[in-house]
């Protein structure tokens, strides 16, 4: 049995779209019930998703141009994987971990001495009351102890080692199998859609699939190229303290859209002011801000075009709801979700949008119905 291709047709004669059928409607319904109750274990196979839909590109190469099985490509992948990050952990996890501890340990020293600096008082007054800066912090200083060392009593620990391998192991195995299976699941989902929308939907399947592509080639690359030049920056060049944590999280902060950046910014300038005074911090609000610039004048428009088209408004609305319905990861898998929504409604409302991406890779726009210019 051969594998679909994934180009879709160039021309798509346009259905009328019609109102959904009650069997849909219940369908749709039953499906957001599902995921709402399901939404504590969604975790794993969210993750498995996102590395599968990334490494997919990869394994299709390595399968076609090796002529060795899928499975075991998928397997030599593994394996090098597992290898690259063990090789971090080895060399760099152990000053990973004593950079974060130091950051929880002077952080709300850190504070502290940014309020002090920016009051010029030693005591903030709010109402009748009076509070030392340095009992704010004492009490960020114990609520951080606390809430890094949580119970530390055997069954809690033994129950906290045992959920995280459970979830790692079925990460893993998900994701194996959708990069194995993966062509063969959306084949056989394509099969429930009506035949005469097949074609229709496999349109924009491919317009999603080019939009999110895009969006997550760049934000891997976002993410290394971010992190390595915080690092750069903050530690051999200005010595901030805890620079590879720092530039870690600002990497991983990178995914969070417009929140994620301003609280990276914002770790580094009081590590900044509270080891070199106001004029470190200064530089490193500029780097941080050049940065940005940088970023989104130069480096998104070329890794991921005009492909995603939400405006800031849309961007922090959908964050904002993907936080409060499934948590730190729905506001991570905010963005992607509204972008291929909005690609949808491109597609199935063409008249009621001003401009459409037609230049975007890979994707044919279905031809409108009218006589071909000459």
């Amino acid at each position: 049995m051969t594998e679909p291709t994934a180009s879709p047709p160039t021309r798509v004669p346009r259905v009328p779209l019609q109102p959904p059928g009650p069997r849909l409607i219940w369908l749709a319904l039953a499906t957001l019930v599902v995921l709402w109750l399901a939404r504590g274990i969604l975790a794993p196979f969210v993750i498995a998703g996102v590395i599968a839909y990334a490494f997919t590109p990869l394994i299709d190469f390595l399968a076609a141009r090796s002529g060795l099985p899928r499975w075991l490509v998928v397997t030599i992948a593994y394996l090098l994987v597992v290898a690259v990050l063990i090789g971090l952990l080895v060399f760099l996890g152990g000053r990973l971990a004593l950079e974060v501890q130091t950051l929880a340990q002077q952080g709300p020293n850190a504070i502290a001495y940014a309020l002090h600096q920016l009051l010029r008082t030693d005591v903030i007054q709010l109402g009748d009351n009076r509070i030392p800066v340095s009992t704010i912090a004492q009490q960020l200083q114990l609520a951080l102890a606390g809430a890094l060392a949580g119970p530390r009593d055997a069954v809690h620990i033994a129950g906290l080692v045992a959920d995280v391998a459970l979830q790692t192991i079925l990460t893993l195995i998900v994701t194996f199998y959708l990069l194995l299976d993966g062509p063969r699941f959306l084949h056989f989902a394509l099969g429930f859609v009506p035949e005469p929308h097949r074609d229709r939907t496999e349109l924009i399947g491919h317009r999603i699939h080019v939009v999110l592509g895009r969006w997550l080639r760049g934000q891997l690359i976002l993410i290394a190229g971010v992190a390595l030049v915080v690092y750069v920056a903050l530690g051999p060049i200005l010595h901030v303290p805890g620079a590879l944590a720092i530039a870690v999280a600002t990497g991983v902060l990178e995914i969070i859209p417009l929140v994620g950046p301003l609280l990276a910014g914002g770790i580094a300038a009081l590590m900044a002011l509270s080891s070199g005074g106001i004029g470190l911090a200064i530089t490193v609000v500029v780097i941080f801000v050049v940065l940005r610039q940088v970023e989104d004048q130069l480096v998104m428009p070329v890794l991921i075009g005009r492909v995603v088209h939400l405006h800031p408004v849309m961007t922090i609305f959908a964050v904002l709801v993907g936080i409060s319905a499934w948590g730190i990861l729905g506001g991570l898998l905010a963005v992607p979700a509204a972008a291929a929504l909005n690609v949808t409604l491109q597609e199935l409302y063409p008249g009621n949008q001003r401009t459409r991406p037609e230049r975007d890779e890979g994707v044919s726009t279905p031809a409108a119905p009218g006589p071909e210019p000459q």
